[in-house]
This record gives structure tokens, C-alpha cells and sequence, in this order.
């Protein structure tokens, strides 16, 4: 547990919400948390069972789940979650799974829109088609030179995870990525 409280800022623009792309809209997730999930690769370390832990220990976070490997995940919520109540979650999570707050460490944007897979289609190396990259599918991958986690949260929404100190640079990179799909209104 951290010995000293740590004040999340946010690494985007004051009105980060604000492109003008108008087939994409481009928004950092402001609230949250982040919580890094490692598996001791036993049977019982699976997804199945990390979800109903969760679910039974936090009911009021809810499960979500992002696996970026076998025995690893990240346990993403909107709402925040306080140090002690941090706390108390680590204290219920059985041996065979160790967990890290990693909310100041990581941020959360979401891209959405009808041309976001050809946005995306220019800087991440998977292929996001509807039959190969479902609504719940997670990756590790690289947007440009950076490495990302993305999960697809609807059929035109993904959710790109990164560490915090490439944030801006993302940040900068999708709007590059976006700039083809300006509308008229575009600043």
C-alpha cells in the first residue's frame, strides 16, 4: 500500500473532449480505476473465477475485466475507489491471484464513431474487424510507436489503455490518426 497519497491529474488538454472529428469522437475516460491482476498460473487463476471473486468481494466496482495474457488482467471500473477500500479488496483476494492499483500509472481513452476501425486501422497492428475482434475482445498491440492495450466496448467504441507518460503523446497520435475525418466544424 502506498505511504503517502497520490493526486491523479489528468495528462490531457483542458478541453480533451472537444476534437471536432465529426465520424470520431476522441475522449479520455476521466474516472476510474485501474487495477493490475496477476494469476499464479494454477486451473483455478482463470477469468471465470476472477469475475465472480471480484463480484463477490467488490459488487459495487462490477468485474470488468481486460486479459492482455494468459494469468494476467486488468480490472477496469468508472467509479474511484479510495485508498482503504483498496485496502480491504487486497485483503480479500485469495493466494493464488496478486493485485496492484495501478490507477495513477495507467490511462483509459475511448474512441468511438462509425470510421473508428479506419482510424484505428492506420496505427494499430491487429486486425479489429467485426468477426475477428468481438465486443469484449482485449489486445495488446502498438498504435504508431506506442504500445497499448485496446478493448472493444461496442460495436463502434474501443477503449485504448496506456501507461500514463505516453498519454499526450497518444493523445496527439490519434487526432493524427482522426485528422482525415474532420467535419466542417473541426478546430
Amino acid at each position: 500500500m502506498r505511504d503517502f497519497l497520490l493526486n491523479n491529474v489528468s495528462p490531457f488538454p483542458a478541453k480533451a473532449d472537444a476534437n471536432g472529428h465529426a465520424a470520431v469522437h476522441i475522449a479520455p475516460i476521466a474516472t476510474g480505476f485501474v487495477t493490475h491482476v496477476l494469476g499464479k498460473g494454477n486451473a483455478k487463476a482463470d477469468a471465470a473465477h476472477l469475475t465472480k471473486l471480484i463480484s463477490d468481494i467488490a459488487p459495487e466496482l462490477g468485474a470488468t475485466l481486460r486479459s492482455p495474457s494468459p494469468g494476467q488482467w486488468f480490472w477496469v471500473g468508472d467509479c474511484d475507489v479510495s485508498q482503504g477500500r483498496f485496502a480491504e479488496i487486497s485483503g480479500q483476494i485469495p493466494g493464488e491471484y496478486a493485485i496492484s492499483d495501478q490507477t495513477h500509472g495507467r490511462v483509459r481513452i475511448m474512441i468511438s464513431g462509425p470510421q473508428v476501425r479506419d482510424v484505428l486501422a492506420k496505427g494499430a497492428m491487429i486486425d479489429l474487424a467485426d468477426g475477428v475482434f468481438v465486443v469484449g475482445a482485449s489486445a495488446m498491440t502498438q498504435i504508431g510507436h506506442i504500445g497499448a492495450m485496446i478493448t472493444r466496448t461496442d460495436d463502434d467504441c474501443f477503449e485504448i489503455m496506456v501507461l500514463r507518460s505516453f498519454a499526450v503523446s497518444l493523445w496527439h497520435e490519434l487526432h493524427q490518426m482522426a485528422a482525415e475525418f474532420n467535419g466542417p466544424h473541426a478546430g
